[in-house]
């Protein structure tokens, strides 16, 4: 089974929802509002949703489209955790929520990865499509401090924890590894961390690279083939440059596989019918791909 989280209901996670349904045949559980929902669907006049499984934890709450729900959103995530539980052999694929509107009701997060590394330990935030796959070492972190994280024991548990990931999901598929510095730190003029950290470690697993940042995403686009970067915005504006609207996030370490779409809650389109399904419908689909891998 795959569990599906509304999202925000006041953006436009019911919307790209019900559009990639029209497109898919599986066995689903959403968990959100029902009232948006219903109400998105007479809007889009599509109604293929209803066959599935539907929980509302709170179908009483009032639903203002276009405005951020943080309570309801950070219910319907919760929900969805304690459904899997029961249920062993699922996926979870998660709706856009609104990051600031989550720390706004109460929850000390800023976003779903964060909640997962609270919960069960240091996970990795990926990005799949058709071409371009991306892994990022840091995240939602600022700069600095995701510099101080470039250390060698760090880099052998992240890489510990990937490498058996991406072999149990994408069996056959190669890492290679992008650099901290411009062009991999020129032999040490501009920085050691390619020579001092990065190197010997990725040696040991027989990786190649450190590569250049500034280059290495030509080589990006191969089916079989992920990018290491280190900071959040070098591994993501390539990618949302080129698959903002076919690729999807997924997050490995975690008991069971979790994808997501790679855009946010758009409130400021909610309810107009204009929102693209592809990167939610990628996230279903390659939702069930893990899936098929447990």
């Amino acid at each position: 089974m795959i569990v599906i989280t509304g999202g925000d209901p006041g953006g436009i996670g019911p919307e790209v929802i019900i559009k990639a349904l029209e497109k898919v045949e599986d066995d689903f559980l959403i968990v959100g509002s029902r009232k948006a929902f219903e109400q998105t669907a007479q809007n889009l006049k599509m109604f293929k949703w209803r066959r599935y499984r539907f929980v509302d934890p709170k179908p009483e709450a009032e639903i203002q489209v276009g405005k951020p729900h943080g309570e309801l959103s950070f219910l319907y995530f919760n929900k969805s955790l304690e459904i899997l539980k029961s249920e062993p052999a699922s996926a979870l694929v998660t709706g856009p929520v609104s990051k600031h509107a989550w720390v706004a009701a109460g929850h000390d997060f800023l976003g779903h990865t964060e909640f997962f590394e609270k919960k069960f330990g240091r996970v990795v935030m990926g990005f799949w499509s058709g071409g371009m796959k991306v892994v990022l070492f840091t995240h939602h972190l600022p700069l600095k401090r995701a510099l101080e994280k470039i250390t060698p024991e760090e880099l052998r548990e992240f890489l510990n924890l990937l490498l058996p990931s991406l072999e149990r999901f994408f069996p056959g598929d190669e890492l290679i590894v992008s650099s901290v510095n411009p062009h991999a730190g020129e032999g040490g003029e501009m920085g050691r961390e390619e020579i001092e950290v990065i190197g010997p470690i990725i040696q040991d697993f027989a990786l190649e690279g450190p590569l250049s940042s500034d280059t290495v995403f030509l080589r990006g686009e191969v089916e079989s083939r992920w990018i290491l970067a280190f900071f959040h915005d070098v591994g993501l504006a390539p990618f949302k440059l080129l698959h903002l609207e076919d690729g999807a996030e997924l997050t490995f370490g975690l008991p069971w596989p979790r994808t997501s779409p790679c855009h946010g809650t758009a409130f400021d389109i909610a309810g107009k019918g204009e929102a693209s399904e592809g990167s939610m419908l990628t996230a279903i689909r390659l939702s069930r791909r893990m899936l098929n891998r447990l």
